[in-house]
């Protein structure tokens, strides 16, 4: 993958790990200009960066409120998405227990 969208999806996941949607939402509009496919932000990006807060919520070091504030978060990344997931051919989209509806 090309550096640059690497490092887009990178900055996807770190945001979503320091819970600033605002971040989120700006790297999700810059990965759709440099054209990163918008399913392997969501994968690559926010979900990992959610997987991040499960483990921890497993090991007894997060509480739910941080479990909710970065599903929210995540959630506000792919609403700024979902625009060109409703260009592909599906009719919903799944991301482990995240199912995008377009």
């Amino acid at each position: 993958m090309d550096p640059i969208k690497e490092k887009i999806i990178n900055r996807a996941k770190n945001a979503v790990i320091d819970l600033n949607e605002s971040a989120v939402e700006e790297i999700a509009l810059e990965a759709i200009e440099a054209g990163v496919d918008p399913v392997q932000l969501i994968e690559r990006g926010f979900i990992e960066g959610m997987r991040f807060f499960g483990d921890l919520f497993e090991e007894g070091r997060c509480q739910l409120p941080q479990m909710f504030a970065a599903s929210r978060i995540v959630e506000s990344g792919i609403s700024t998405l979902t625009p060109l997931l409703k260009g592909s051919k599906n009719e919903m989209c799944c991301f482990g227990n995240i199912i995008v509806e377009v």
